[in-house]
């Protein structure tokens, strides 16, 4: 397939891929061309200003799929324990069962983190938002349900690591199971 014709969502796929497997740091041009299967010249193409600019659309792009698997999910009308695990289906799926690393953990670290470190916490402080609201919704009280959201970011973050780190997903596998129990005290 010549490089001009491959769309650019699967150019954004290949892209957030390599910063997964390497960082925003150790994602060099040439492994962003490997990753891709284009060219250099042909990256260039999609992306006239380079890595920054190729980091930037996959972070748009993995946002926006996060807002569509687990965000559109917690904000739906409805029971707020489906809702909830619905959302953590889809946190499932967007961490690849828990295989993949978070995008948001990858350029919050190196020279990524002074690019990155508004959008890094406008992400961050929105999912929470979102959570507390869901909690509050479903009779928490404002505090504790800052607190428990709060809470629920940093348990699937952390999971995330434990995963990466040990190659066992039981961890992360257990906290989106717990979700309903963490941010809403329900079993």
């Amino acid at each position: 397939m010549p490089a001009a014709i491959i769309p650019k969502e699967a150019v954004l796929d290949r892209l957030a891929a390599a910063f997964r497997q390497h960082g925003y740091d150790g994602a060099s041009i040439s492994r962003l061309s490997e990753a891709t299967g284009l060219g250099k010249a042909s990256l260039y193409h999609y992306f006239r200003n380079g890595k920054q600019e190729m980091a930037e659309a996959v972070f748009a792009h993995v946002g926006g799929n996060f807002q569509e698997l687990v965000i559109v999910p917690l904000t739906r009308t409805g029971d707020p324990t489906r809702r909830l695990r619905a959302a953590a289906r889809g946190l499932d799926e967007f961490y690849g069962r828990g295989d993949w690393s978070c995008i948001l953990d990858l350029f919050g670290i190196g020279s990524a983190r002074q690019i990155f470190q508004p959008q890094l916490r406008s992400v961050v402080t929105g999912f929470e938002s979102v959570l507390s609201d869901l909690a509050q919704e479903a009779g928490v009280d404002r505090i504790t349900a800052r607190r428990r959201a709060e809470d629920v970011v940093v348990a699937i973050q952390g999971a995330l690591v434990v995963a990466r780190a040990t190659g066992e997903r039981k961890a992360f596998t257990r906290v989106l199971k717990e979700l309903p129990n963490r941010l809403l005290g329900i079993d």
